[in-house]
């Protein structure tokens, strides 16, 4: 086939995220076996227009801020030589059922919903919400792909037609986690890797830290990323006088979370809400459970009380006993921890790959002979 995709990020935009991370590990293998994917995103500083990433060719345009006008103007240059186009809806939507002539397939990450209001000024997140809302209008022909069931609960709650959405899963690198050794701090250690932006809500980790450590001095909390958020959650655990308990490692490697996720007893996250939480599998993998709080997405990486714990959001008393709770049962942690790998075994790349491309010949059954041919 050849497969035009559109997302506002590709893999190397300093801004990318799981969403980014979800399309270039499907379609990098649905590239090597032959299919031809171009993959058209927003230009940013000092990136090629144009350039080859893994097979998938990638091509910069305009910028983040009017992405979705410009690309509807540069779609009106090509030569529409494309079997299939891939509409990855992870920012605001682009409605390219409207204007695009070929086959589209959508794959949707989250509906961000009123989570938008903590994280940018509020007439940009009800104008995102109320494109949101749009979605049936202009994708209830076409079919979508979720990553999660929250998501895909919401969508249809949102009027998108249940036969025209199915999920497909994120996965993660296991030859990357397999060669890591997995060796347990010695002292209690939970761990955070991630973008630090409001809607994740690191704060009530913080709290919860301030009040575990009144029983549990040692309990060392480290996190791991960057984001706009990340200076005023620093001082925030300065003002807490946590710098003690608390550290900030910013960007580390693959092979440096790994080894994090490695030595940490637990896993915790406190978004809003989730697509479905990569992090929390590849926690998983270093067998390492997770404690998040019981939002959509979160439901479904996280299988309570088998392979992590779920807790109520934004509450930082309830999520303190539960670290305690693990800390000092280690019968349960172990238990957990095993689970938890097993649990992450489950998801791989290469099914996620399969799994698009027959769930493809589905929905357009013209396309059957280039896809297994």
């Amino acid at each position: 086939m050849n497969i035009l995709a559109i997302n506002w990020r590709c893999i190397k935009n300093p801004e990318m995220g799981g969403a980014e991370i979800h399309f270039h590990e499907i379609f990098k293998r649905i590239a090597a076996k032959g299919h031809n994917v171009t993959l058209i995103a927003h230009k940013f500083e000092n990136a090629p227009t144009e350039e080859t990433i893994d097979g998938i060719k990638t091509i910069r345009i305009g910028n983040k801020y009017l992405f979705a006008k410009q690309f509807k103007s540069y779609y009106k240059t090509l030569d529409r030589k494309y079997d299939l186009v891939v509409d990855d809806i992870s920012k605001i939507p682009l409605f390219t059922p409207a204007y695009v002539k070929e086959p589209v397939v959508g794959i949707l990450h989250h509906i961000h919903g009123n989570s938008l209001y903590k994280e940018i000024p509020a007439p940009l997140a009800f104008y995102i919400i109320r494109k949101e809302r749009q979605i049936p209008k202009y994708y209830g022909k076409t079919p979508i792909f979720t990553v999660s069931e929250s998501t895909r609960r919401e969508l249809i709650e949102l009027g998108q037609p249940e036969i025209m959405t199915d999920i497909l899963y994120n996965a993660i690198n296991h030859e990357l986690f397999d060669k890591i050794e997995i060796k347990k701090s010695d002292k209690p250690l939970i761990a955070y890797v991630g973008r630090i932006k409001k809607y994740k809500n690191l704060e009530t980790i913080v709290d919860a830290v301030e009040i575990v450590k009144t029983e549990i001095p040692d309990l060392e909390f480290i996190i791991a990323g960057t984001g706009d958020n990340e200076e005023q959650l620093k001082t925030y655990v300065k003002n807490k006088g946590l710098k003690n308990n608390i550290k900030f490692l910013g960007y580390v490697s693959e092979k440096e979370k790994a080894e994090l996720l490695g030595k940490a007893w637990i896993f915790v996250t406190m978004p809003m809400k989730e697509g479905w939480g990569i992090t929390i599998i590849e926690a998983n993998a270093m067998g390492t459970p997770a404690i998040g709080a019981d939002v959509p997405g979160l439901r479904d990486s996280i299988r309570n009380n088998e392979t992590g714990l779920l807790t109520p959001y934004g509450n930082p008393d309830k999520l303190a006993e539960k670290i305690s709770l693990l800390i000092k049962n280690k019968s349960e942690l172990r238990r957990l921890s095993e689970n938890a790998k097993k649990w992450s075994d489950k998801f791989t790349w290469d099914a996620s790959a399969e799994h698009f491309l027959g769930k493809i010949s589905e929905w357009f059954p013209q396309l059957r002979d280039k896809i297994y041919r």
